[in-house]
């Protein structure tokens, strides 16, 4: 058993002063240190990390490219606030963004401070570009957690319990995802908006849909192509602006820049977060430049919007990103992932019901086993892997999140995946005890 003793007190000094909103835990893990995707906690144990802190970590901890970019930065200040100056640093990101928007769309974009204000941001440029107040989200999608991104998300209602009301013209229409039969996606996947369209909802009155083309909260859900392509077909039929909400899917944790180049189409909008800076905090919002011509300050700025640190950080990043000798990592790495799945499965058929995802963003999808319900069993198992040293959380309930950072060693991608075999199998065997319940906290 390992020792957990400065962890544990390190937790009980945390529960002591921080608001129990603010952590969704799973064991008593309190990070000392972490490089490239190991961690150690405060009692000297290390872990592979499988959840680049909710994909915010897609380069590592400490790479070397963002330390030296860093460093260089603090020599030259910290940050000198936007708002009422400029500075090469945050001007050769933008660019750098803007230059990868999909179709060669001429595009600007608005820092923020995390994804969740780039969520608001989106509303705020599709209502004052189109004129029109409704905003259309879907079911068990995550946008954040100011008022106005907690007013998009459907996948808790711990995010909207006792705190309404909440934004209005926020309406919720069914997601489709890849998984769904292809005949009752075609048929049945925009008719409710096609209905409200023509009932209580006029389509001139929807300025933007807002989608995650992979529902991370949801379990890492891919849309369905067809579904994407008809929802996209509807948008351009009214006028309606298409967002690709690419928060915790952007920057190659799919393969791809963004997600939505896997779908084809070219968004009106992009709203992005976690590891847009580089392990450190930023969000930003990019459009079609007449989109975000359309306001003018102060309509969305902030004092630490798009920080300098943050963007000497993104630039380091995106050059690196660009390297052949990234690219080529990830490629091998996600091979390795899914054949690692597959192994997974076919090694647990019972318990493993199927992986799902794209790149390096999977899920791990576990069925009820023996009468112990799927999520208990998700629990179970994920507690195990944190035993042996792997972190791995869960989403909805029974879905493992597999999404660890981009530049992980092969062998630790292994390992991790042996350390969710034999926690599997200690699961199938019994040999896990209901005690480990008294640390869940998670969603």
């Amino acid at each position: 058993m390992k020792k957990t003793e400065r962890c544990e007190a390190i937790v009980a000094r945390d529960e002591k002063v921080f608001a129990p909103t603010t952590h969704l835990s799973y064991y008593p893990l309190a990070i000392e240190k972490a490089q490239g995707a190991i961690l150690t906690d405060a009692d000297g144990n290390e872990y592979i990390d499988f959840l680049a802190a909710a994909s915010s970590l897609n380069i590592g901890s400490c790479h070397p490219v963002v330390t030296k970019a860093l460093q260089d930065q603090l020599t030259r200040g910290t940050q000198f606030g936007n708002v009422y100056t400029y500075n090469e640093t945050s001007v050769s990101y933008a660019e750098k963004l803007t230059s990868v928007f999909p179709g060669g769309v001429k595009a600007k974009i608005a820092f923020g401070n995390c994804g969740s204000d780039a969520n608001d941001c989106a509303v705020k440029f599709a209502r004052g570009y189109t004129g029109r107040p409704n905003i259309i989200v879907f079911q068990n999608g995550y946008h954040g957690n100011t008022y106005g991104s907690s007013s998009m998300t459907t996948c808790s209602s711990k995010m909207h319990e006792k705190m309404g009301p909440f934004l209005p013209g926020i309406h919720t229409f069914p997601f489709f995802g890849y998984d769904l039969d292809d005949k009752y996606v075609e048929e049945n996947c925009v008719k409710q908006l096609e209905e409200a369209f023509a009932t209580y909802l006029p389509a001139s009155e929807v300025a933007a849909v807002a989608i995650e083309l992979i529902q991370g909260d949801a379990g890492i859900l891919p849309a369905h192509p067809i579904f994407i392509k008809k929802l996209y077909d509807l948008c351009k039929k009214h006028g309606i602006l298409f967002y690709a909400e690419e928060v915790q899917q952007a920057f190659y944790r799919t393969g791809k820049f963004f997600s939505v180049e896997h779908y084809g189409i070219i968004p009106d909008g992009i709203i992005m977060g976690k590891s847009i800076g580089a392990t450190l905090t930023l969000g930003g919002f990019m459009a079609r430049e007449e989109i975000m011509n359309a306001l003018p300050a102060p309509a969305h700025l902030f004092t630490f919007g798009g920080n300098v640190l943050a963007c000497a950080a993104g630039c380091a990043q995106f050059d690196y990103f660009q390297t052949e000798e990234f690219q080529k990592h990830l490629a091998s790495n996600i091979e390795l992932i899914w054949k690692l799945a597959d192994e997974l499965k076919a090694k647990h058929p019972e318990t493993v019901k199927v992986c799902r995802g794209i790149g390096m963003s999977m899920g791990i999808v576990l069925n009820d086993y023996n009468g112990v319900p799927a999520n208990d069993v998700c629990y179970k198992t994920l507690y195990r892997a944190y035993e042996k040293g792997l972190l791995v959380i869960s989403l909805a309930g029974n879905v493992l999140r597999i999404q660890p950072p981009l530049v992980i060693k092969p062998e630790e991608l292994s390992r991790g995946f042996e350390i969710i075999s034999e926690s599997l199998s200690d699961f199938e065997q019994g040999k896990i005890s209901d005690e480990c319940f008294k640390y869940r906290k998670g969603w």
